[in-house]
C-alpha cells in the first residue's frame, strides 16, 4: 500500500481531477445556462477553473504542510520513545567525577541528542539498504544489532550511518520506520480525499447564479497571500532546525566562551588538541578566529567586486553604445553562471601560484591565503553587482540628467554628482547582496583560503591561510567529524546560528542606510 500510495502519486491523481474538473464544471455550466448563455453570472470558463481550483488548490496546500509537519511529528515521536534510562544514555562513573549536577546533565542530554541523531540515521540507512534490493522488510524486522556487524553490512552498501549501531537504537529505528510509513501514506490518502471532497462540492455549486468569477478572484488572492507566507515559514523552519542543538552547546560550552573564545581546536582532531585538567582532551571552540576568517575573505572580495562590478555598471549605462552593452552585459553576465567550484579550482591552480610568485615564497608560504580566495570570489560577485547597479542606474529618471547637462556639467559630474546619489540605495542593495553572498560561499574557501582543522588567534597577513564559519560546517557535517564527540558536532550547529543572526544584522543595517539616504522623486 505504502509503495503505491505515495506523494507522487496523490499530486498526479489530483491533477487529473482537477483537469477533469474544469471540462466538467465548464460543461454544467453551459448546460444550466440552456439557451441563453448570458443569464449566467460567470462565464462557462469561471465556472470550470473554480472547480479545478476547488479540487486542486486545499490538497497541494495539504501536501506542502504535510511535507513539512511530517518532519516535525516524526521528531516528536522519536523523541517521545527514547526513554530516560536508555542504556546508552548513561554516563560512566569515571566521566561523572569532578562534574556538578549540572554538568552532567548537559553531559547526559548531550547523549541523549547524539543517541536520537544515530537512530534517525539508521532508520534512512535501512530504508536505503532496502530500496537497494539488499534485503526484505520481513527480514529487517528479525536483525540484531551483532549478527554480521550491521553496521559493516550497511556502510559496504554505501548508507551512512552512526560511528556504533546498538540494538536499542536498531530498535528505535525500527520503530520510527513504522512511524514514517503510517505518515507517509496518511499524507497523500487525505490528499485524495480532500481533492475529492473539493471536486464534488464545487460541481454541486454550479448554477446560473453562482458567482464563479468572484470565486476564483478569491482563490487567486489566496494563493498570493500563501507565497507570502512562504517565506516567513521557511524563515522558522531554519530557526527550529538550528535553535535547538545551538541552545544544547550554549549550555553545555557557554555562550562567551564560544562568542569570543580565540582559539578553535576541536577534541577530535590530532593536532593541537589542548589537554584538559584530568588529561582528557577537551575541545576548545572558539568563534572569533572563524568570523574573522569569514569576513577578512568577504572584505577583500568587496574591495575587488564592488569597483569593478560599479565601474562596468556606470560604463554600460551611461557610455556604452548599445552594440557595445550588446555585447558585454550578457558576457560580464555569464560569469554568475559558473559553478563555485569551477571558481576554487582557478583559485588553486592558476590565482594562488600566481600571487605567490609576485610576492615570495617568504611573505605567501601557501598558495591557499586570504587574497588567493577574496580575489577569485570578488570576480565571482563582479556580475551580482554590476548587473544590480546597472538597473538601478538605469531607472534613475532621463530628465535628471539632462537637466545636468544642462546647467553645464560634464558627463562625468553628472554620474558623480546626480546619478550616484540618486541610485544609491540600490547601489547599497546590490553590496549588500554581494556581501552576504560572500559570507555565505564555501566551495571557494575550502580550496583557496585553505582548510586548517585548529586555528588559534586572529590571522592579520592577508597572504595567510584562515579558516572560515562555512569550511568548518562543510568539514564536520560531511564527514571529517565522524569520530567528534557530541559537543564538536553540535558547535557547527552554533556556527551556523550566529551566521545566521550576523547575515540578519547586516541586512538590517543595509535596510537602516538605504531609509537614510534614499532621495524621492517625483
Amino acid at each position: 500500500m505504502s509503495a503505491l500510495l505515495t506523494l507522487p502519486t496523490a499530486l498526479l491523481i489530483v491533477f487529473i481531477l482537477a483537469a477533469a474538473g474544469f471540462v466538467l464544471g465548464r460543461k454544467r455550466a453551459i448546460r444550466a445556462a440552456g439557451s441563453d448563455q448570458s443569464s449566467l453570472h460567470s462565464l462557462p470558463k469561471q465556472h470550470g477553473w473554480h472547480v479545478a481550483l476547488a479540487t486542486a488548490a486545499p490538497a497541494f496546500v495539504l501536501i506542502i504542510f504535510w511535507s513539512f509537519f511530517s518532519g516535525l511529528a516524526s521528531n516528536i515521536y522519536v523523541e517521545a520513545i527514547v526513554p530516560e534510562d536508555q542504556p546508552e544514555l548513561r554516563l560512566p562513573l569515571d566521566q561523572r567525577e569532578g562534574l556538578s549536577d549540572r554538568e552532567i546533565e548537559i553531559r547526559i542530554e548531550g547523549r541523549r541528542d547524539l543517541f536520537i541523531a544515530n537512530v534517525k540515521s539508521l532508520a534512512v540507512a535501512i530504508d536505503g539498504y532496502i530500496a537497494n534490493g539488499n534485503a526484505t522488510e520481513a527480514e529487517v524486522e528479525n536483525w540484531r544489532a551483532d549478527l554480521a556487524p550491521l553496521q559493516e553490512r550497511l556502510r559496504a552498501d554505501g548508507q551512512v550511518v552512526g560511528s556504533s549501531v546498538t540494538q536499542g537504537a536498531l530498535t528505535h529505528a525500527l520503530s520510527l520506520r513504522s512511524f514514517n510509513r503510517g505518515l507517509a501514506v496518511t499524507g497523500p490518502a487525505l490528499a485524495i480525499a480532500l481533492s475529492v471532497i473539493g471536486f464534488a462540492l464545487s460541481l454541486a455549486l454550479i448554477k446560473r447564479d453562482f458567482r464563479a468569477r468572484i470565486a476564483v478572484e478569491g482563490w487567486a488572492r489566496g494563493f498570493l497571500v500563501f507565497a507570502s507566507t512562504m517565506a516567513i515559514l521557511t524563515t522558522v523552519a531554519i530557526l527550529y532546525a538550528l535553535t535547538a542543538p545551538s541552545l544544547t552547546f550554549f549550555r553545555e560550552y557557554g555562550f562567551f566562551n564560544f562568542l569570543f573564545g580565540l582559539e578553535w581546536a576541536p577534541a577530535g582532531d590530532v593536532a593541537g588538541v589542548p589537554e584538559g585538567h584530568d588529561g582528557e582532551y577537551e575541545s576548545a571552540l572558539g568563534f572569533l578566529p572563524l568570523i574573522w576568517g569569514t569576513l577578512y575573505i568577504a572584505l577583500v572580495a568587496l574591495l575587488v567586486s564592488v569597483p569593478l562590478g560599479l565601474f562596468a555598471a556606470i560604463y554600460l549605462s551611461e557610455f556604452a553604445s548599445k552594440r557595445v552593452r550588446a555585447w558585454v552585459k550578457p558576457a560580464l553576465e555569464i560569469l554568475a553562471g559558473v559553478p563555485t567550484i569551477v571558481y576554487g579550482i582557478f583559485a588553486l591552480v592558476t590565482i594562488g601560484p600566481f600571487l605567490q610568485a609576485v610576492v615570495g615564497s617568504t611573505v605567501m608560504p601557501n598558495t591557499v591565503s586570504v587574497v588567493t580566495a577574496g580575489t577569485v570570489m570578488g570576480m565571482m560577485l563582479v556580475p551580482f553587482v554590476s548587473s544590480l547597479s546597472d538597473d538601478v542606474i538605469n531607472a534613475v529618471p532621463q530628465a535628471m540628467r539632462d537637466g545636468s547637462l544642462g546647467l553645464g556639467a560634464t558627463p562625468s559630474e553628472t554620474v558623480l554628482q546626480v546619478i550616484l546619489p540618486a541610485a544609491l540605495p540600490g547601489i547599497v542593495g546590490a553590496i549588500v547582496l554581494a556581501a552576504s553572498r560572500a559570507i555565505g560561499e564555501t566551495m571557494i574557501v575550502v580550496l583557496a583560503a585553505g582548510a586548517l582543522s585548529n586555528v588559534t588567534g586572529l590571522e592579520p597577513n592577508p597572504f595567510g591561510a584562515v579558516v572560515t564559519v562555512t569550511t568548518r560546517i562543510v568539514a564536520v557535517l560531511t564527514g571529517e567529524g565522524s569520530g567528534f564527540d557530541s559537543i564538536d558536532v553540535l558547535a557547527v550547529f552554533a556556527l551556523a546560528f550566529t551566521l545566521f543572526f550576523i547575515t540578519l544584522g547586516l541586512n538590517l543595517l543595509a535596510q537602516r542606510m538605504v531609509a537614510k539616504y534614499r532621495e524621492q522623486y517625483d
